[in-house]
């Protein structure tokens, strides 16, 4: 049943036929189920949810919430608290690039299944980089806070600095 909490919905592309999955793992120190509510309170050093298949997105920190569907087929949203570690993979934009963001925030991080969104809140640090990773293009953001559209493939974040390396031609001059 924990697998199936933190895979999500099972996906099935009509026009396509296929089926695709997504698999998830949960690593806790200990775990709290309300069968009621369908809510689970992991915790530990750190607890740590893991996504893996249609998107990739890893949480860790030391107390995950974690509201689930009443079938536990779907995650309708999840909050962790403390010093917190996402590590993300964005939709493909327009021209079909993924980034790979990875990012702390000191106070928590909060996943809105509805809107397909994860908000980072307390002395954000992310990482950036465009797959494959070529060296092309890199970025560092620190922020407040850091909210990053999965549907969208956007971020957004107030107020902080950001800092951005690309590769650039030489033209043959020395």
């Amino acid at each position: 049943m924990l697998v199936a909490l933190a895979a999500g919905m099972l996906t099935v592309a009509p026009a396509q036929q296929t089926r695709q999955t997504q698999t998830g793992k949960v690593t806790f120190g200990e775990l709290v189920w309300d069968f009621e509510n369908n809510t689970i309170v992991i915790t530990g050093s750190p607890a740590r949810l893991q996504v893996r298949g249609v998107t990739e997105a890893e949480l860790c920190a030391p107390r995950i919430n974690v509201d689930a569907d009443a079938n536990l087929t779907e995650i309708r949203g999840a909050t962790a608290t403390g010093s917190v570690q996402v590590n993300m993979l964005t939709a493909p934009d327009n021209n079909g690039k993924r980034r790979r963001i990875n990012a702390t925030a000191q106070e928590r991080a909060t996943y809105n299944q509805a809107n397909a969104t994860v908000t980072m809140v307390g002395n954000v640090v992310a990482d950036i980089v465009a797959l494959p990773e070529t060296g092309e293009e890199a970025a560092h953001l620190e922020s407040q806070q850091i909210t990053v559209d999965l549907r969208a493939s956007t971020l957004t974040a107030s107020p902080g600095s950001f800092e951005v390396t690309t590769e650039v031609e030489s033209g043959g001059q020395q």
